[in-house]
């Protein structure tokens, strides 16, 4: 009698085992994803965002004029930032220094990425925690007029434009550079080298053996 009893707790227990483990993997997995939805929820709490804030940021982030007035950013005309650049307060942030000088990018692992990041304000709000020299400093605008802060961007020694990941500013922003410099240069506002190049007029009176007229063939 003991036998069958044994033979049938033995076959009960290998069909319910397996199903007992697969539901205690499954409420394992519902767990973990309700305490990470919770601490995303206590985050957005945190910082004063709910979740359809956030939603309609998303939404809204390539478009114009989306969200309020006071979180977008304030309009700076390029007279304004030539004063900046002239004022203390300038000179005490940056001390003499480039305005891209103490810029450090976040990012993961220790290669840094081979590319700077495409934008940093997307519909008049910064995107990113940690925004290029140029979009970190709503008084930073770039102008063909404001030769200060291009000159930021100039390597004093060889008079071309630093590269872009010595800088680190965005890409939209490095496109705008390239842009406002050549049009300085255009104005006169920049100074810029015409490479001098030794010609061999000879060449061009058919003196040269290969070109002359009077070679005579036999």
């Amino acid at each position: 009698m003991a036998a069958p009893i044994r033979f049938v707790a033995t076959q009960l227990s290998r069909r319910v085992y397996p199903l007992w483990q697969a539901v205690s993997h499954q409420r394992k997995l519902t767990t973990q994803v309700q305490a990470r939805w919770n601490t995303s929820v206590y985050l957005q709490q945190a910082r004063g965002l709910s979740r359809t804030s956030v939603v309609r940021c998303e939404a809204e982030e390539d478009t114009e004029g989306g969200g309020s007035e006071e979180s977008e950013l304030p309009v700076v005309t390029w007279e304004e930032s030539v004063s900046y650049l002239r004022s203390s307060e300038f000179a005490e942030r940056y001390r003499g220094k480039e305005v891209w000088w103490d810029y450090v990018r976040n990012h993961k692992g220790s290669v840094p990425p081979q590319k700077t990041r495409k934008t940093c304000i997307r519909a008049r709000r910064i995107s990113t925690g940690n925004p290029c020299p140029i979009c970190r400093d709503q008084n930073l605008v770039v102008d063909y007029r404001n030769v200060e802060l291009l000159q930021h961007f100039i390597c004093p020694h060889t008079g071309e434009m630093e590269n872009v990941l010595r800088t680190g500013v965005c890409q939209k922003k490095h496109k705008l550079l390239i842009k406002e410099i050549e049009k300085a240069k255009d104005h006169g506002l920049l100074p810029f080298a015409v490479p001098h190049k030794e010609y061999d007029y000879e060449e061009y009176f058919r003196k040269h053996p290969a070109t002359a007229t009077d070679t005579k063939t036999g």
